[in-house]
């Protein structure tokens, strides 16, 4: 089972490609500007759902190219998430992206049979704490002291292209019937600015 604050069946702006998108619920670090300081709380403000129906609802929509996993912090539901990603592994050909607030040495010094079950899946790997004084709004990266790891070879072709871009795209959607979430990782000074004009109508 994974506990989850958020998931977007179809997404163009969180990897290469269609994308299905899950925030998991929790995270102990506390990054100034967090872009979802929601998904924080360890044990509220979530639910449940279980790699199986997750697995189901990927297979239903021929159009994905891929799954990224954001939160909170991906790596602290470990063992959940390596058995949706060998579930994922086993049944399609969707590729898998996860950002973290740890950096992957850390995450390998845990020793952790999950952790490194997820790192030998995944093809890209976005590490680091978010750090507001270097957001220079470099494509898939909240700061430039996060770094996208090439896992697998699959991207490793598109390293220079993906790294030298620098515009952004977010999208929004409601969920609950009238409460608006963004997806994607907005422009430095963007996400302030969008919700001063909304607090003004």
């Amino acid at each position: 089972m994974l506990y989850l604050t958020h998931r977007e069946a179809a997404t163009r702006v969180l990897g290469p490609g269609v994308r299905y998108a899950i925030w998991v619920q929790g995270c102990r670090k506390r990054c100034a500007g967090c872009i979802n300081p929601e998904g924080q709380p360890l044990h509220t403000g979530g639910y449940w759902i279980s790699e199986e129906e997750l697995l189901a609802e990927f297979m239903a929509n021929p159009k994905l190219t891929g799954i990224t996993v954001s939160g909170g912090e991906p790596f602290l539901q470990a063992e959940g998430l390596a058995k949706l990603f060998h579930l994922v592994r086993q049944q399609t050909s969707l590729d898998l992206m996860v950002y973290t607030g740890y950096t992957l040495a850390e995450l390998r010094s845990w020793k952790s049979q999950s952790v490194d079950e997820i790192l030998a899946d995944i093809d890209l790997l976005i590490d680091g704490e978010y750090r507001e004084d270097e957001n220079t709004n470099s494509i898939y990266r909240g700061s430039d002291n996060q770094v996208i790891h090439y896992m697998s070879a699959k991207y490793r072709p598109y390293r220079k292209i993906i790294e030298a871009t620098k515009n952004r795209s977010v999208e929004f959607v409601f969920r609950g019937g009238d409460e608006l979430f963004m997806v994607g990782i907005p422009a430095k000074d963007m996400q302030k600015a969008f919700w001063a004009q909304i607090g003004r109508r």
